[in-house]
């Protein structure tokens, strides 16, 4: 029993208990005013006799039919177990009733059919019912175990996506060290300062849910100098930043990969200068960012639009921006244009 009573929730147990006092309170004051003084431990009892032609095949129905054909879209066995329970119920009702009359009486009589017709559609209503609210909260429940099922995917798939953003970020960065390194560039000690301000944010931030908007930009700002250090008077920026809501919040790591596909893809114009465009608004509706850059000339057949930063991104941005969110990527040939939105919701701003 008491491994019985550890498998069903308490709440599962109280709720299916008020449901059938609410039934015994009902059929009570329904039939109140036919009741003569004194009859209502009669009533009482007769109803709680009849009870188990109820429940008995109210929890045969939700337990064993409903689970083993109708979820099973097994249509036709569930249809002749329904009809089978009806006949049965008919006549076991009629039978149960003139049982409980002999019990009170000590004298059998038959009882007409017609008599109990309207006792026994009572009965169908009552099951039918009880069977729905059960199929409902059966279907609710699922639903749940669903969702639950569903942002636990996604927030391993997201992890997974920064786990693999992590490397590619620091893949990226080394290889710029190494660049200043090879040339014994002076500015090569304050690459590795500013790397190490970059990787403070992804070992304190990243792992978070969302991380303020300016932080987001400020981590782009360190990428940007970082670069700069690598590309020198060759590379050109104009940025316009404008964010009207300072409290605005972001997933970790949404605007870094925009800049990181700039300097991986992007190189010189034709005038010789690596041109970057930025723009990022920001209110409390939306924050809209747009970012540009110039293009090497590249040879017949070669990529340019690899890479797993992008690919990382627009995974996480379905995960974590469903339904709002808006990346368009558009590659010409001089330019290469990618335009981000996100509609923010009211706990994000």
């Amino acid at each position: 029993m008491k491994s019985l009573t550890r498998s069903i929730p308490l709440g599962v147990i109280l709720g299916h208990t008020f449901f059938w006092l609410l039934y015994i309170a009902s059929e009570f004051f329904a039939n109140r005013v036919h009741m003569m003084p004194g009859q209502e431990w009669r009533f009482f009892q007769s109803i709680f006799l009849t009870l188990p032609a109820l429940l008995i095949p109210t929890y045969f129905i939700a337990l064993f039919v409903v689970p083993r054909y109708l979820i099973t879209d097994k249509w036709l066995p569930f249809i002749l177990w329904i009809l089978a329970i009806m006949i049965l119920l008919f006549f076991a009702r009629i039978k149960w009733a003139e049982l409980i009359q002999y019990l009170e009486s000590g004298r059998y009589f038959q009882i007409p059919a017609g008599k109990m017709m309207k006792n026994i559609i009572r009965d169908y209503a009552i099951i039918a019912l009880a069977v729905c609210i059960y199929i409902i909260g059966d279907y609710r429940k699922k639903q749940n175990l669903n969702a639950q099922l569903n942002r636990a995917k996604a927030e391993a798939e997201i992890k997974l996506l920064k786990g693999q953003l992590h490397p590619h970020f620091l893949f990226n960065s080394l290889n710029n060290i190494y660049s200043l390194a090879l040339i014994k560039s002076d500015q090569t000690a304050e690459s590795i300062l500013k790397l190490t301000e970059l990787l403070e944010y992804l070992l304190y931030r990243a792992n978070q849910d969302r991380v303020p908007l300016l932080k987001e930009v400020e981590l782009l700002k360190h990428y940007i100098d970082l670069e700069k250090l690598r590309q020198g008077e060759k590379l050109k920026i104009n940025s316009d930043i404008n964010i009207q809501k300072e409290s605005a919040q972001v997933a970790p790591l949404i605007l870094l990969p925009l800049a990181e596909n700039c300097f991986k893809h992007g190189g010189p114009g034709t005038d010789g200068i690596f041109h970057i465009g930025i723009t990022l608004q920001a209110d409390d509706k939306k924050l809209t960012f747009n970012i540009t850059n110039s293009k090497r000339k590249r040879k017949d057949g070669e990529n340019v639009n690899g890479g797993i930063g992008l690919q990382n991104l627009r995974q996480r941005l379905q995960l974590l921006y469903p339904g709002r969110h808006q990346l368009d990527i558009q590659d010409e040939t001089d330019l290469f244009i990618i335009r981000l939105s996100i509609v923010f919701r009211h706990e994000e701003i």
